[in-house]
Order: C-alpha cells, then structure tokens, then sequence
C-alpha cells in the first residue's frame, strides 16, 4: 500500500481566503446533513449528477458518498484552494471554482455519464489553475509505503500531471469507482482559465514568486526584487 497526501504548498498567500473557506463550509454542512439523513430523499436525488441537466448540475459539487470522500476532497480543497483563492479576488475566485465544477461535470456526463457526487471536478480544476500559477512550487506531502512513513516535497508540475496521468489511465482500464473524466475535464479547464487569469491580471503575482507558465512560455523569469 502506498500513499501520498499533500498537506502544504509552498506559496505567499497574499490575501484572506475566505471564498474558499466559505465554499469548504457550505459542502461540508449539505454533506453530513446527507450523510445523518437529516436532508429529504428528494432533495438528496436532486443534487446526484445525471443526465437531467438540472440544480445537480451545480447541486453535485456539495454532495459525497461518505466521510473518506469527504475528508479527502476537503483536504485537498484546503491545500490548494487557499492558495489560489489567497492570490485572487474572492468573487472571482468563487466564480471559478463553480465554473469548473460545472464544466467537469458536463465532461463527466457527455463521457461517463453515470450518476456522480463529488467536489473532485472543482478542486482538480482549482488544481489546474495551481498548475497555471505556481508550477514551480513545492508540493510537501506524508507518505506511507506498508509500515514506513515520511515526508518530502515535488514540483507541483510534477505531482499534478502524475494525477492527471493516473486518472487517464483510469479511464482507459474502466475503473467505475471513480469520476476520471471529471479530474482530467477539470484540471484541463482549470488549466486553460488559470492562464486566461493570468492574462487578464487577475492573480496576483509579484517579483519574488517562482515563474508561472506564462514567464515560463514566453522564456521570462520575474525579476529579483
């Protein structure tokens, strides 16, 4: 058995990242209210992915099949939600994590198309747009290989293209646990919105953080302070 967990990323948060924490609170509270049965079975049907095209195409994102779903997608919402929502507007950054769960869902429907609850699609988008960012930074994980346990760090390139490799082989041997093609539709558009943010202005990036894709692409490092 092997495991790795991120639980930190080396980035400057610059603002407060309220949007996100806000965003972790409302899936959290519509999740155990899901899981204690304390929500209706027809306003739980509502918010299951399908091919309805309805309030679950948005609804999904706030739902999981149980607390290990919960608890892994939170923490990874944590790890780089903060980060990206620390080094943008609130509202922009709420705009797109919803945009991108949206999307991922849309992908996940007109190629999967099984019924499907989960933040995943979002957060890997938000991935996709740490990707954009920071593809320099450090990604610093746990992992536990058997009865062996440690730390140690990756490029978030590295790490994040590793995940997207593993969800693409995913889809390739069927696995039908898991909503692949929301992770690679997310992540690609995450990918894809993160550069058009940079674009736009609407990250904020400063002389002494490692390149973004666009210095990277273009053969432009930041200047030193």
């Amino acid at each position: 058995m092997f495991l790795l967990i991120p639980y930190e990323v080396r980035t400057l948060i610059q603002r407060s990242p309220w949007a996100n924490l806000a965003i972790m609170a409302a899936t959290v509270a519509i999740s155990v209210l899901a899981f204690f049965e304390v929500m209706p079975d027809a306003a739980y049907d509502s918010l299951v992915l399908t091919r309805s095209f309805d309030l679950a195409v948005i609804g999904h994102i706030f739902m999981h099949a149980g607390w290990l779903h919960l608890i892994g997608n939170m923490l990874m919402l944590f790890v780089f939600g903060n980060a990206i929502c620390g080094a943008m507007p609130g509202g922009w950054y709420a705009g797109a994590y919803f945009a991108l769960g949206i999307f991922a869902g849309l992908v996940h429907l007109g190629l999967d198309g099984s019924p499907a609850v989960g933040a995943s699609g979002a957060i890997y988008g938000i991935m996709g747009v740490y990707l954009a960012v920071y593809p320099q930074n450090r990604i610093n994980c746990f992992w536990i290989f058997l009865i062996r346990a440690g730390v140690t760090g990756f490029p978030g390139w590295l790490l994040i293209l590793c995940w997207f490799a593993a969800d693409v082989f995913g889809v390739i041997g069927k696995s039908s646990d898991v909503a692949h093609w929301a992770h690679i539709g997310g992540l690609t558009g995450g990918f894809v919105m993160g550069v058009a943010l940079l674009k736009l202005g609407k990250v904020d990036v400063y002389d002494y953080d490692n390149p973004t894709v666009l210095d990277l692409f273009t053969r432009r490092a930041p200047a030193l302070p």
